[in-house]
C-alpha cells in the first residue's frame, strides 16, 4: 500500500515539474514576445499612445517621447491632451477634433488631421488615426493612435501644386502651341494656344491620336516615332520641321514644329511646340507677288505707252481709207481691221488701269450698301434660273474709309469670274463679318475650283484660266485693294468652288 502512495507521489511530482518546466517555457516564450512587441511598439517612427477611454496615457513609444522631449514617467497616467497639446480639455473643446471621442462612438477608425506648434521649427501637420481595441465582452476600452509628421509631406505637395500652377501658366500664356505626346501617339497635353490653332478643346483632343492634327499624308510621325523606340538615335530632335496640319474645320495650314523627348521611369514622352505660320506665308505670298507686280507693272508701262500712239495713227488711217473705197469685200476686211484696233485699245486701256498707281476718292462707306448695289447691278445682268446670289451681311459693320466705285470694280471682277467657272448654273454667296480694327468680305462660288499650283498666280497680270479672259482684272483688283492698304486672297481646291477673302482696314 506505501509503495503504491509513493508511485503516487512519484507521478504527481513529476507530473508538477513538467508544468512547472512548461510554465517556465511559456513565460520565456512571452518575455521573447514581448520582447518583440516593444521593439516593434518603439521601432516604429510614428508616435504611437495606448489610451483607455479617460483619455489617460497608458503607454507610449520611444518616438512620441523623442518628439515631445518628456520621458516615460511623465506621460503614463497623463491625459493624452496634456501631453500632446499642453491643453486642460479634450481636443473637441479646442477647434480640434477628436479622434478617441468619434472612436468611442463609432467602434471604428478614425482618422484627423491636427496642426501643433512645437516651438522650434513652427507648425507641425499631424495625421492621427485612432483604432478601437475591442476586449471580450465587447465593449471599448482601450485606444492605441497612430500619428504622422505629414508637415514635409505636405509641404513637397504645395510646392508640387505651385510648380505645377506655374508651369500650366507658362504653357498657357505662350502663344505657339504645345502638346505631348506618349509611345503610343496618344496626346497628353495640349495647351491654350494649341485650342487657338487646332480649333479642339482639350477635352476633345486628349487621348487622341496626333493624326488628327498632322495626317500621315504631310508626315509619317508613326514610323519615326516606332524608329526612335527601336534605336533610340534621335534625328529630327532640336530641327525645326515644316509640315502641314488640319484644323478642326477641315482646314489645312503649314507649321513650324519643334521636337523634344523626355525619358522617365522607363517611359518616353515627346514633346513639340508648333508655331502656325499661315499669315507668315501669307505675306511671302503678297510680298513676293508685290514684286512681281511690280517689275512687270514697269515693263507693261513701258509697252502700253509704245503701242499706244501707233494703234491710235493704224486706226485713224484704217478709217480714212475705209471712207474712201467702194470694194465691199475691202471694206470688210478693214471694218475687221479696225475691231482688233478696237480691243488692242480696250486692252491698252486695261493695262493703263494696272500700271497707273490709284487714287482713292475715300469716303466714309457702308460696305453692305456697296454689297447690295453690285448683287442688284450682276442680278440684271445674269439670267436668275442659272445663277442665285445670296447675300449674309453682318448688321453691326461700321462704315469703313473707302472708294467704293474702286471696291465695286473688284467685287464685279470676282462675281464674274466666279459665274465664268459654273458653267452650267450655280450660286454666288456674299458674306461680311467685323474684325479687330476692321471688315471681312468672302465671295463665294460653286464653281470649278481652282488648283492649288494655279491659286499662287491668279492675281499676275496676264495669268487667266479664262478662255476669253485677259489677265487683268484680278491683278487690277489686287492693286486696289493694296490701294485700300488691304489684303486679298484666296482658298479653294478642285471641284468645290472658290472663296475670294478681302479685309479691309477702318483707317
Amino acid at each position: 500500500m506505501e509503495k503504491k502512495q509513493e508511485k503516487q507521489a512519484s507521478r504527481e511530482i513529476d507530473r508538477l515539474k513538467k508544468m512547472v518546466a512548461e510554465q517556465k517555457e511559456a513565460i520565456e516564450k512571452l518575455k521573447v514576445d514581448n520582447l518583440f512587441l516593444e521593439t516593434l511598439f518603439d521601432g516604429i517612427d510614428e508616435e504611437i499612445m495606448v489610451l483607455d477611454t479617460e483619455y489617460r496615457v497608458l503607454n507610449v513609444n520611444r518616438s512620441f517621447l523623442e518628439r515631445h522631449g518628456i520621458d516615460k514617467e511623465k506621460a503614463i497616467g497623463k491625459k493624452c491632451y496634456e501631453v500632446t497639446y499642453g491643453a486642460e480639455n479634450p481636443c473637441d473643446q479646442n477647434n480640434r477634433l477628436c479622434p478617441l471621442k468619434r472612436a468611442a462612438q463609432t467602434g471604428k477608425r478614425v482618422e484627423v488631421t491636427h496642426r501643433r506648434d512645437d516651438g522650434k521649427s513652427g507648425t507641425k501637420e499631424m495625421i492621427r488615426i485612432m483604432y478601437p481595441l475591442i476586449v471580450g465582452d465587447g465593449e471599448v476600452k482601450y485606444f492605441i493612435e497612430i500619428s504622422r509628421d505629414v508637415t514635409e509631406y505636405r509641404k513637397l505637395i504645395q510646392r508640387l501644386q505651385a510648380s505645377e500652377k506655374k508651369f500650366r501658366a507658362i504653357l498657357d500664356t505662350a502663344t505657339d502651341a504645345i502638346l505631348s505626346i506618349d509611345e503610343k501617339q496618344k496626346i497628353v497635353l495640349f495647351n491654350n494656344a494649341a485650342e487657338r490653332i487646332f480649333g479642339y478643346s482639350r477635352k476633345e483632343i486628349l487621348g487622341k491620336d496626333l493624326s488628327a492634327l498632322v495626317p500621315p499624308q504631310y508626315g509619317d510621325h508613326h514610323r519615326f516615332v516606332k524608329r526612335f523606340l527601336e534605336k533610340g538615335i534621335p534625328k529630327v530632335m532640336g530641327k525645326t520641321l515644316s509640315l502641314t496640319a488640319l484644323r478642326k474645320n477641315g482646314e489645312e495650314f503649314p507649321i513650324e514644329l519643334g521636337l523634344s523627348y523626355l525619358k522617365m521611369d522607363q517611359r518616353i514622352t515627346f514633346t513639340a511646340i508648333i508655331r502656325d505660320v499661315s499669315e507668315q506665308k501669307k505675306l511671302e505670298e503678297n510680298l513676293l507677288r508685290s514684286e512681281r507686280l511690280a517689275a512687270v507693272g514697269q515693263a507693261v508701262a513701258h509697252v502700253a505707252h509704245e503701242i499706244k500712239n501707233p494703234l491710235m495713227i493704224i486706226g485713224g488711217f484704217s478709217h480714212q481709207i475705209r471712207n474712201n473705197l467702194d470694194d465691199q469685200k475691202a471694206i470688210q476686211k478693214l471694218d475687221m481691221i479696225y475691231d482688233e484696233i478696237s480691243r488692242l485699245e480696250k486692252l491698252v486701256a486695261n493695262l493703263g488701269d494696272f500700271t497707273k498707281e490709284y487714287r482713292l476718292v475715300k469716303r466714309a462707306t457702308d460696305i453692305n450698301s456697296v454689297i447690295r448695289d453690285v448683287l442688284k447691278i450682276m442680278a440684271e445682268i445674269y439670267q436668275p434660273q442659272k445663277y442665285s446670289f445670296r447675300e449674309e451681311l453682318s448688321s453691326n459693320l461700321e462704315e469703313i474709309p473707302c472708294d467704293p466705285d474702286k471696291l465695286k470694280q473688284v467685287f464685279m471682277n470676282i462675281i464674274a469670274n466666279g459665274i465664268e467657272a459654273m458653267g452650267n448654273g450655280g450660286s454666288i454667296t456674299i458674306s461680311t463679318a467685323g474684325l479687330p480694327g476692321g471688315v471681312e468680305i468672302r465671295i463665294s462660288d460653286s464653281g470649278i475650283g481652282i488648283e492649288k499650283e494655279k491659286l499662287l498666280h491668279i492675281f499676275e497680270p496676264f495669268y487667266t484660266t479664262r478662255e476669253k479672259g485677259s489677265g487683268l482684272g484680278l491683278s487690277i483688283s489686287y492693286k486696289i485693294v493694296e490701294a485700300h492698304k488691304g489684303d486679298i486672297w484666296a482658298q479653294s481646291s478642285p471641284g468645290e468652288g472658290a472663296t475670294f477673302v478681302i479685309r479691309l482696314p477702318y483707317e
